[in-house]
């Protein structure tokens, strides 16, 4: 594990936040963070606000996110298609802890 997570500012006023780092690292955490705030997000916009994310990091990610119930994925047919994450009830439910980790991802934005 890097020092990164360890770096966190907020770290010893919000275990949850360094348990969430811990287990699905800081860019899930963003990403849950940024879907969750907007309610739903085109690919792009997300990738926006996620500085520094590679397209590949980011794509795995919202895979994974989405396997596991967090994030919903919809294609429009359009040209270009244009993909949109939404957060799931399971997201919602995690939604008291986003917000407590919502100041620490928006500086980190």
């Amino acid at each position: 594990m890097s020092d990164a997570h360890y770096d966190c500012p907020c770290m010893e006023k919000c275990p949850l936040h360094h348990a969430m780092l811990l287990i699905g690292g800081k860019w899930k955490v963003q990403i849950l963070c940024a879907v969750a705030n907007a309610g739903a997000i085109r690919y792009n916009a997300l990738r926006g606000k996620l500085d520094g994310i590679s397209n590949t990091v980011l794509a795995g990610a919202l895979r994974e996110l989405e396997r596991d119930g967090l994030v919903t994925r919809r294609e429009y047919l359009e040209v270009p298609v244009r993909v949109e994450y939404s957060p799931t009830d399971s997201c919602r439910e995690l939604l008291p802890i986003l917000e407590q980790l919502s100041d620490w991802a928006e500086v980190r934005m």
